[in-house]
């Protein structure tokens, strides 16, 4: 027969047995702590956006090579007698009597010195005066503005950011789509025709 001081020797070797299992099973990490810890976790990437929506107007701005001044006996073996005299001597053609005052077709329309692109046929229109009106140049980097105190007024001269030469006017008097008549001499233009571009308007967008 067992003496009861054997049993309750047994009895507390038996729950000191039972503890120990308990605290090495709480201890043991779980096949999910096992694989978030050999594998990581991917982090979703939102996508970079594009820089421009495809409705946003894009402007287009030609690469040139650096534009190297020329003298007068240079630009007078390069352009005729009457566009030298409006584009390096800011002179002003006769109203109704150059070659682009009128002109419908649709294309674009560079400096007559250097090639650079300054209007579109999208934004000519008809403003009634007898030269080449425009609301608009092509992009912001083709043209500069100059005060003009000449002819006892003061005016806003246009001129080529590239080449200085003298295109005419800006008014602000021009049709709803920018308020703005850049008034230019034929002679200081070239037209170069491209199929595409929008057809001259007046003042009703007709």
């Amino acid at each position: 027969m067992i003496k009861p001081v054997a049993m309750l020797s047994l009895l507390v070797f038996f729950i000191g047995c039972a503890d120990s299992q308990q605290n090495v099973n709480n201890s043991a990490p779980s096949e999910q702590d096992q694989v978030g810890s050999t594998e990581p976790v991917p982090v979703p990437v939102a996508p970079e956006a594009d820089s421009l929506s495809e409705d946003e107007p894009v402007e287009t701005v030609e690469a040139k090579e650096p534009w190297k001044p020329k003298t007068d006996a240079e630009w007078k073996e390069i352009l005729t007698g009457e566009q030298f005299y409006v584009t390096r001597q800011k002179g002003t053609e006769r109203a109704r009597d150059n070659e682009y005052w009128d002109n419908k077709k649709e294309g674009l329309y560079r400096c007559r010195c250097c090639d650079e692109l300054l209007f579109s046929s999208a934004t000519k229109y008809k403003s009634g005066t007898g030269w080449p009106s425009f609301f608009k140049p092509a992009s912001g980097e083709a043209v500069r503005e100059e005060e003009d105190r000449s002819f006892f007024s003061v005016r806003t001269e246009v001129l080529c950011r590239r080449c200085d030469a003298h295109l005419g006017h800006v008014f602000e008097d021009g049709p709803p789509q920018t308020g703005l008549r850049y008034c230019m001499n034929s002679a200081s233009l070239k037209f170069e025709e491209k199929p595409g571009e929008g057809k001259p308007k007046d003042f009703n967008g007709k």
